[in-house]
């Protein structure tokens, strides 16, 4: 795995105590070890962290270390966009499984890419408990003891009743919504689209390379049949040549391929995922507005119902108005005390609405901002992304050219 430089965590890690100030770190995930604990086996990834000082601090986790410092994030920071982790289990074929090699170097580059996203964030990189994760193993230990303790306490309540609230307004939308999140949203669903289609396009092409090798493998040993056949006859020099060429082709459509598969289609992959998190991020926005706009609909329906009870044509319909006469019900010391109630609401509703007012607008403030801190880090890895891409093309080529440009010297000889 190869080095990942990211900016945006607070340094402090050497000894400074300015939580402030933001430093620059490379950090690596690499190297997964298969573990035997007391609940069973499990998986230690190396966490390497190079500060600006030059100093490389290393680190063994696992990944329910990561869920915990992702639930942190998430509760101690609702407003932020926290960058999402792999899923914990997923579907392996019946030939591999969650400890194979193929699996966890994927899954070693996706940690990758949530550690730098989240040391990219302006909010989340000044954590002391990012710092502790990273660089000291005791103060980790500490705080996860704590952090486990308090989920099975039952913590994140307030996490839980975002989702009551998502779901309560799952059929709701907002009338009111300004120029800049209908474009934050329309803009944010066409990457999702390109993404996914280059997702499905270099998952194909992963799995045409994969026949191309074994096609390969299947030629080069018709070659070297051919070549057993001419001896040491010049000819039979020419298709080992020819037979050699065929296995370099071989391995560099392995390797360009394994590229492709464990890094590319990792970095789209988690990429979608992040745009569903900002995705997220903009229906809770949404859901602070909605619950502004029903209240401000509560207050106008209190408002009108007052006003018609005042100009004396409002209240209870006919037929309920001549039951209480004939009950006895003295009908204006009703309508002055239905007044006084609707006055004590509406005033309830003002105050109650000028909160939700501002809780909207500073949510939907922050997440602005969020949208600009997210457009940062993903033409950031785009960028790195495609010259990866880019870079690996142009060696595989340069190397197949040399490779057949010998070939074809030798045979023409």
């Amino acid at each position: 795995m190869g080095v990942s430089t990211v900016d945006g965590m607070a340094s402090g890690i050497e000894g400074s105590s300015d939580a402030g100030h933001l430093g620059t770190l490379d950090i690596t995930v690499s190297d997964p070890q298969k573990r035997t604990g007391d609940q069973g086996s499990y998986v230690s990834y190396q966490i390497s962290t190079k500060t600006q000082g030059a100093r490389i601090v290393v680190v063994h986790r696992r990944f329910s270390d990561l869920q915990l410092l992702h639930d942190y994030l998430a509760e101690e920071h609702p407003t932020c966009v926290v960058p999402p982790l792999p899923e914990k289990k997923v579907l392996v074929s019946i030939t591999s499984d969650r400890f194979s090699q193929r699996f966890t170097a994927k899954r070693c580059h996706s940690l990758q890419n949530f550690l730098r996203r989240v040391a990219a964030h302006e909010a989340l990189s000044r954590s002391d408990l990012l710092r502790s994760f990273l660089m000291r193993d005791e103060e980790w230990d500490r705080a996860k003891r704590s952090l486990v303790s308090r989920q099975a306490a039952g913590g994140g309540g307030a996490r839980r009743e975002e989702v009551t609230d998502a779901f309560m307004n799952a059929f709701k939308s907002v009338h009111a919504q300004s120029d800049e999140c209908v474009e934050v949203r329309e803009r944010n669903d066409r990457l999702d689209r390109t993404v996914g289609r280059l997702d499905r396009t270099f998952h194909k092409v992963v799995k045409r390379n994969d026949v191309l090798v074994d096609d390969l493998a299947r030629l080069g040993t018709h070659v070297a049949e051919l070549r057993e056949l001419e001896g040491t006859h010049t000819s039979g020099k020419q298709w080992q040549t020819f037979n050699e060429a065929l296995t370099r082709l071989s391995y560099g459509v392995s390797d360009l391929n394994k590229y492709l598969d464990y890094e590319l289609l990792v970095d789209l992959r988690d990429l979608e995922h992040y745009i569903d998190s900002l995705r997220q991020q903009l229906k809770l926005k949404d859901q602070k507005q909605i619950d502004y706009e029903q209240l401000s609909e509560y207050l106008t329906k209190a408002v009108r119902e007052r006003d018609q009870l005042i100009a004396g044509y409002g209240g209870h319909n006919f037929f309920t108005n001549k039951l209480e006469e004939f009950a006895g019900v003295n009908q204006e010391a009703a309508r002055r005390e239905k007044i006084t109630k609707l006055e004590g609401k509406i005033s309830s509703l003002g105050g109650a609405l000028e909160s939700a007012k501002q809780v909207a607008d500073a949510f939907e403030l922050e997440t602005l901002r969020e949208v600009a801190q997210f457009e940062r880090v993903r033409t950031q890895e785009l960028k790195r992304s495609l010259g990866e891409l880019a870079d690996h093309h142009i060696e595989f080529y340069e190397q197949m050219l040399e490779t057949w440009t010998a070939v074809d010297a030798e045979l023409g000889g």
